[in-house]
């Protein structure tokens, strides 16, 4: 954490971009159910040296994409991931548990964020971005560059075993996306959404995933810890 914010690594080599995960210090970029706390995403863009309205989503845990062209809706409804090749068109998504993930391919200069929890994977949400980038906007899968931000790990993350037999059934072939302790079952987001990656053509060692469990660090919100609607950003811009 530097000032207050996460970074991935593998983002920050490329100065054309700009990007963060919010913690506490910022306050909850969500007010309510329904309303957004603008004052608090903007304090976080600035931290960021973005200036330009931040482009949000209504999310509803879906398998939803949608481009973003211009700044003139703000907030998308009904979807789960942003993509644009805009320049000062920040995109974010908000999480507390959820898996917050952001795209970047450096070849055709592209960005995108998506929702993930397990439902946006049960839906296809990594699978349906990705073809927007090669569909869309021609990019090769080898080039994206892929964070996956603080989200709750598997051992926070206790399920019920219909939820894994939903999984066995969308992902037949992936291995280590649950373990069993003493009778109980506990889902692997972050393993799962690994595989979703690897398997639509995204290479490993683009992959970097944050070793941060929402539910256990006390700078993050996290739904399982009891902040229903509280929620921290993940932002990324071209710039």
């Amino acid at each position: 954490m530097i000032n207050e914010k996460y970074q991935f690594h593998s983002l920050l080599r490329y100065k054309n971009i700009a990007h963060g995960i919010s913690s506490k210090f910022f306050g909850s970029i969500k007010k309510d159910e329904k309303s957004l706390d603008r004052k608090a995403l903007a304090k976080f863009g600035q931290n960021l040296s973005i200036v330009e309205d931040v482009v949000c989503m209504k999310q509803i845990h879906s398998g939803t994409v949608q481009v973003v062209e211009n700044n003139a809706e703000l907030r998308f409804s009904d979807t789960d991931a942003l993509i644009t090749n805009k320049k000062n068109l920040p995109l974010a998504v908000l999480t507390a548990d959820c898996l917050p993930v952001l795209f970047y391919d450096p070849k055709q200069n592209i960005i995108a964020v998506a929702h993930a929890g397990y439902k946006g994977l049960l839906n296809h949400i990594f699978e349906n971005t990705i073809s927007r980038f090669v569909s869309n906007f021609l990019s090769d899968q080898k080039d994206i560059i892929v964070g996956i931000g603080s989200g709750i790990e598997r051992d926070c993350y206790e399920v019920g075993e219909d939820r894994i037999e939903e999984f066995r059934k969308v992902f037949p072939s992936f291995k280590d996306m649950f373990a069993k302790k003493d009778g109980n079952f506990y889902l692997d987001l972050r393993s799962i959404a690994r595989q979703c990656l690897i398997k639509e053509g995204i290479l490993e060692e683009h992959i970097e995933i944050m070793d941060i469990c929402t539910k256990c660090n006390p700078n993050f919100y996290s739904y399982r810890r009891g902040d229903k609607y509280q929620r921290f950003a993940s932002i990324i811009s071209l710039v």
